[in-house]
């Protein structure tokens, strides 16, 4: 029999790029929804089951069916995306196959109970509360004081969330989230039972984080053993223009800019996994540097997403994606230290208006001696919907640079983004 890892859920785009990296590794699990809209070829129907994510044993009938028709068998479990991960870890579980725990999954999806678990364990994070009206919210205001951040209580990314710094600002946020959570089309990414037995909605609970400020980064690490080995690690620029936690650029930082010695991070995220109920895994992280410790805002059992796999591969000659993979079979892997990365950036494109995407002109682009790579995610025809209607459909590529120092690395990013021209059809 073939062996393939099961990639669970994950979208067109990147199962076009997994296949064509790692041809005959994996078998898509994907969303029949995703697959009929989607601009990308469709990868051999071998290589792919499409299903109904809501019929969660129709999804494992498909799966069985797939499998005995195609004579193949399954090697591993790999997500992702945060939505995915529940019904990953379902299936692996049914299969007998490694993956993290639903319990754990859900703790580390909800943005209450994960940091939660973190106070207790004395994990450091901001504080936080859940109000479910505005009368709730006051209360809250209250007790955390201002600035707070406004948020789902599940989600991904920037999605519907608002750093308020006045009480007004936080009834505001509070009424927009309620307003676009009640009537949210992803039912995986804000479902209604969420938490087995509490009374927590993501649909109707609205989750206040104590405001911290301070420079944010992300990594991924491997957790084993009840020890962590940081894969690498990038820092965020956000820009206010974008939305609250939306990063405009990442760069791959100096050995001893955060101010945390690596040992001591590694021994933080480990902690951070562990008390949420992870054993192993590839994990990703977002976390604030605070006083010589990671005040961590995320940790999720996934590879972390945006145009990190692209930066990474190119900085330091790691596939997340494809280390994904490796880490579902249970495959030895030796990782370049971190330290080693090349200091490169990547600056994000996004579009500043809404409508039907006509092209988008990287020729002035080519001749700049800073671009090492240009990716564009979007074709011409897409449909173009800015937040708070929809947060994924503005973000069009990114550019892969070489900053000409670590000092003008910002105005680097806004130089190379400005000589992108986005036309829209008229």
């Amino acid at each position: 029999m073939n062996k393939r890892v099961l990639v669970v859920g994950t979208t067109p785009d990147y199962v076009d790029l997994v296949r064509r990296r790692y041809p005959g590794r994996a078998l898509f699990l994907t969303e029949r929804s995703l697959r009929l809209k989607a601009r990308e070829e469709a990868p051999d129907p071998s290589e792919e089951v499409l299903a109904d994510f809501d019929d969660t044993k129709g999804v494992a009938s498909a799966l069985d069916t797939h499998l005995s028709r195609n004579n193949l068998t399954l090697s591993g479990i790999a997500c992702y995306d945060d939505e995915s991960l529940s019904l990953a870890s379902a299936l692996a579980q049914r299969s007998g196959l490694p993956f993290a725990e639903e319990k754990a999954i859900r703790i580390s999806r909800s943005k209450f109970h994960s940091k939660r678990a973190w106070i207790g364990a004395e994990v450091y994070c901001p504080r936080v509360q859940v109000a479910r009206d505005e009368e709730a919210l006051e209360g809250v205001v209250d007790r955390l004081g201002l600035p707070i951040v406004l948020k789902p209580l599940t989600g991904s990314g920037s999605e519907l969330v608002f750093w308020c710094r006045k009480r007004e600002d936080a009834r505001k946020a509070f009424r927009v989230i309620s307003r676009k959570l009640a009537h949210h089309p992803d039912k995986r990414m804000y479902p209604a039972d969420f938490m087995p037995g509490g009374n927590f909605d993501p649909r109707q609970d609205v989750v206040a984080e104590e405001g911290f400020t301070g420079p944010e980064y992300s990594c991924d690490f491997l957790l084993s053993g009840g020890r962590a080995q940081l894969v690498r690690l990038a820092g965020k620029i956000i820009s206010p223009h974008l939305g609250t936690g939306t990063a405009f650029m990442y760069y791959i930082p100096d050995r001893e800019e955060t101010g945390i010695a690596r040992r001591d991070l590694e021994n933080q995220l480990a902690l951070a996994a562990t008390v949420m109920g992870f054993e192993s895994g590839f994990f990703m992280a977002d976390f604030i540097s605070h006083r010589g410790r990671a005040c961590f805002l995320e940790v999720s059992p996934r590879p972390a997403g945006d145009c990190l796999p692209w930066l990474v591969r190119a900085s330091g000659g790691v596939d997340t994606l494809g280390l994904a993979l490796d880490v579902a079979e249970g495959k030895r892997v030796n990782l370049p230290d971190p330290d080693t990365f090349q200091p490169l950036a990547a600056v994000r494109l996004f579009a500043r208006e809404p409508g039907t995407l006509k092209n988008v002109d990287t020729s002035r682009l080519t001749s700049d001696p800073r671009v090492v790579e240009v990716t564009l995610y979007r074709r011409p025809g897409h449909r173009i919907v800015l937040p708070p209607g929809d947060y994924g459909s503005r973000i069009l590529g990114h550019i892969i640079f070489r900053p000409e120092s670590r000092f003008t690395l910002h105005e680097d990013g806004i130089e190379l983004e400005s000589l992108v021209e986005v036309h829209m059809e008229s």
